[in-house]
């Protein structure tokens, strides 16, 4: 697309430059130029901005000159909250495929998660009915309950190690407070 020319000036957006420097929306965007349908799109704006915009352009070179440093100072106002984005959330700047990545393991976590304690119970049953012997109900009632208590028991363990490490972190935080 044509950049639009205000008094011989093509204007420069340092917002634009710093939001076009974040991988996912620089992808993006070749993407979408890369896509036939995308392609037509620019086409037609192109086209319409010729048709349309490009004529009356100069009947707004005048204004422009008033506005200019309300638009200047938003621009930097932009840039500097993009700065502050960064900041608060450097995962903005990962390249794309990482992010897809990160995003794909978080959704799979679950079934990760479910599949592999499935996989425990079901080792941890037939380990135990192996252990007690024999091919009847009484053996089958034996082994899911001694299941039962073992995964029970490693539900509480785990828990109870998760809840000690997080006591122990509000206690250093709180005896560092007080000693602030």
């Amino acid at each position: 697309m044509s950049s639009a020319q205000v008094n011989g000036d093509v204007p420069h957006s340092a917002f634009i430059d710093h939001i076009l420097g974040y991988p996912v929306i620089n992808d993006g965007i070749s993407t979408f130029k890369s896509n036939p349908y995308g392609q037509k799109s620019i086409q037609l704006g192109d086209s319409a901005f010729k048709t349309f915009a490009q004529p009356i352009m100069p009947y707004f070179a005048k204004p422009y000159q008033y506005v200019s440093p309300y638009v200047k100072k938003a621009d930097d106002l932009g840039d500097k909250t993009l700065s502050k984005v960064d900041e608060k959330f450097p995962i903005v700047k990962k390249p794309t495929e990482e992010l897809y990545s990160d995003a794909k393991s978080i959704i799979m976590f679950p079934l990760r998660v479910g599949q592999s304690g499935k996989e425990h119970v079901m080792n941890t049953y037939n380990s135990e009915c192996k252990k007690v012997g024999g091919d009847n109900l009484m053996t089958y009632g034996k082994a899911a309950l001694t299941t039962a208590l073992i995964i029970t028991t490693d539900t509480l363990t785990t828990l109870s190690s998760f809840l000690g490490s997080k006591k122990e972190e509000a206690k250093q935080t709180m005896d560092e407070k007080a000693n602030n």
